[in-house]
């Protein structure tokens, strides 16, 4: 008897491929526009902490604020956008191969989806040193993990 894919699988792989080829586009588009991305970030970083400083209430405050941005803004160089889009692309491929390999009820696809899925939460916390990689890996970690477990409860239909 040939095992049945349920619709439920179904729906999770048709979003993972979606969203993992939009994954790809962005980082391929990322990666070629790392350097116009990045002199416009520090130009617009830099036009914010003029203002922040100009319509500070006390100066510990703008100084905080300060140091948030030169944080943010150290982050965001050319090189770490790369690594990013890098890590990003690599993460959305093993994510879309799982998805094909569970697509055909292999079990083996679960794993490779979780493979990705760790890349895309890791990497941010390795590239981005501070605030930038805390926030970009909870913000992956969280659509993430709701799909590993999603999948987790279609295991039971692989082989």
């Amino acid at each position: 008897m040939e095992n049945i894919r349920p619709t439920f699988l179904t729906v999770l792989c048709v979003l993972t491929f979606l969203g993992s080829a939009f994954g790809i586009y962005n980082a391929m588009t990322t990666y070629s526009s790392a350097g116009i991305a990045t002199g416009l970030t520090q130009e617009a970083m830099e036009n914010a902490k003029d203002q922040i400083d100009e319509q500070a209430q006390d100066e510990k405050s703008a100084e905080m604020v300060n140091k948030i941005m030169d944080s943010v803004s150290n982050d965001l160089s050319e090189e770490k956008i790369k690594n990013g889009a890098l890590a990003s692309g690599l993460a959305n491929i093993l994510t879309l191969i799982g998805a094909v390999l569970m697509w055909g009820l292999n079990k083996k696809g679960f794993f490779v989806y979780i493979a990705g899925t760790l890349v895309a939460i890791v990497a941010p916390l390795v590239i981005y040193d501070g605030f930038l990689g805390f926030v970009g890996s909870g913000m992956i970690a969280f659509v993430g993990i709701i799909f590993c477990v999603l999948y987790f409860l279609n295991v039971k239909h692989m082989a």
